[in-house]
């Protein structure tokens, strides 16, 4: 009789892990984001951590650790194909991805206003104001962890996902629609009202929408869907300069913010946007990781030095 119930709670255990290791990947994309999507509501909306030093921190860490070990568990074979976090080329990617990250954040958040107040207004007041000044080191971890849920998430789990019924540019513009409406929350947790929370939810689903279309060409074309490591160098950058960093009587609150101080800032700032956005992305959609750090060898030379190695062994 024991032996009978050991044998049927062993084959039982094995269904369950046959079954996770087996389901599709929209059914496992739906279900990570759902129980991200909670938590996030949940430390916005009734634990408000949204005002507090901590962030939504939380929201970040503990799903991308359900995340990782549910693929530990049940699918260690696709963390790298699915979730994107190959060791694959490490430096390379992540200073591809730092060199654009620093381009994004000076073209779009320093650089319009700079342009602004350079340029159409020199009245315009051009100090710079460091947020969160002692918490520096927190909030470089938390856009970190930031940066992997949300590529892990969306452009590893949900594109991939989508690709099994999709088109792979399909996949790219329906992981960039979900993204953005996961950033919808941010205007009425920052007290947004009427039309000001319409005009506010429009603006950043909008530009983050965007953001999403590029970290998707950037993964799907640019890594040929290899690593996510570098979508996550220029995740963790643009999002640390943008909230921390500000140049400008800019708002000061928690999460991103689309809020100008006037409409010619506004224009000027949408206009530097997609000069930088624009071309890079055609960049990343027509080549790739190794023809990228190809070229660089060849201009510095190394590749020659290694050719030579390689004839003389």
């Amino acid at each position: 009789m024991v032996t009978t119930q050991i044998q049927e709670k062993t084959e039982l255990e094995y269904k369950d892990t046959s079954s996770w290791t087996t389901a599709g990947l929209i059914k496992i994309a739906g279900i990570m984001l759902g129980i991200s999507a909670i938590w996030r509501i949940v430390d916005q909306f009734v634990l408000g951590l949204g005002s507090t030093w901590m962030n939504i921190f939380p929201s970040k860490l503990f799903p991308l650790l359900i995340i990782l070990g549910f693929f530990l568990k049940y699918r260690p074979q696709e963390i790298g194909s699915v979730l994107g976090l190959s060791q694959d080329k490490i430096k390379s990617r992540v200073a591809i991805g730092i060199l654009i990250g620093i381009i994004f954040s000076i073209g779009i958040d320093i650089g319009g206003t700079l342009v602004y107040g350079v340029f159409i207004d020199p009245t315009y007041p051009l100090q710079l104001h460091i947020l969160n000044e002692d918490l520096l080191g927190y909030m470089f971890i938390f856009f970190l962890t930031n940066a992997f849920l949300e590529e892990a998430l969306f452009r590893g789990l949900l594109l991939n996902a989508a690709k099994t019924h999709l088109s792979s540019t399909a996949s790219i513009l329906l992981s960039a629609i979900i993204f953005g409406l996961w950033h919808a929350s941010w205007p009425l947790v920052n007290g947004a009202m009427g039309g000001e929370a319409l005009s506010g939810v429009a603006s950043i689903v909008f530009f983050t929408m965007i953001l999403g279309i590029f970290f998707g060409i950037y993964y799907e074309r640019f890594s040929s869907s290899k690593s996510l490591l570098g979508p996550i160098a220029v995740h963790t950058i643009v999002n640390f300069v943008n909230e921390c960093f500000k140049v400008g009587p800019e708002p000061v609150i928690q999460g991103p913010d689309v809020v100008f101080a006037n409409s010619g800032l506004m224009m000027v700032t949408l206009l530097l946007f997609f000069l930088t956005f624009i071309p890079l992305s055609i960049i990343l959609w027509k080549t790739k990781l190794e023809q990228t750090t190809n070229f660089w060898l060849r201009l510095t030379g190394k590749e020659y030095k290694e050719e030579q190695q390689d004839h003389e062994v």
